[in-house]
């Protein structure tokens, strides 16, 4: 308990104080209505960050997986609860039923997060089938390169003689 004393109160109130104040400069023109979506944006983006530097003690293709499941968790889309139509992420109402105890409520609100981590899935996979086009036809140039290369090393080598 003796750290809790020696804790430089002063230095991380300055810097409380210093991220407020640019928080408050940051949403100074935002409007109330779209406030709370700017907030969650910036939130999961800063979670989806996180994330990334957690993940890199993962293997490669657990990674990517991961990384898509988290991010449909946060960016799925879904719907308030009551009438009222707003927006509002999926897994607010996969917690909403589960509370509930509706079992039917939550697989139904848990079908825009599996959908859109299918779709994270997809994008995956062509990112990957296009990463190794890339990396192959990369890897080809730089064999044609090297054996260009020692032909010209031949052919001088025969001049020589």
């Amino acid at each position: 308990m003796e750290w809790i004393k020696n804790l430089p109160l002063d230095s991380i109130s300055e810097s409380l104080a210093t991220f407020l104040i640019w928080w408050t400069k940051l949403v100074d023109g935002v409007p109330d209505a779209q406030l709370s979506l700017l907030v969650y944006v910036i939130a999961s983006l800063i979670v989806l960050l996180l994330w990334m530097l957690f993940a890199r003690i993962l293997p490669r293709g657990i990674r990517g997986i991961s990384l898509a499941f988290v991010a449909a968790v946060l960016l799925a889309p879904g719907s308030a609860e009551g009438e009222s139509g707003a927006l509002a992420p999926a897994i607010v109402g996969v917690f909403h039923a589960l509370l509930m105890k509706d079992f039917v409520g939550m697989v139904s609100a848990s079908l825009p997060i599996l959908a859109t981590f299918a779709a994270f899935l997809v994008i995956g996979a062509i990112w990957q089938m296009l990463r190794s086009v890339i990396e192959s036809d990369a890897a080809k140039k730089e064999e044609l390169a090297r054996i260009e290369a020692q032909k010209q090393l031949m052919a001088d080598s025969e001049q020589v003689n």
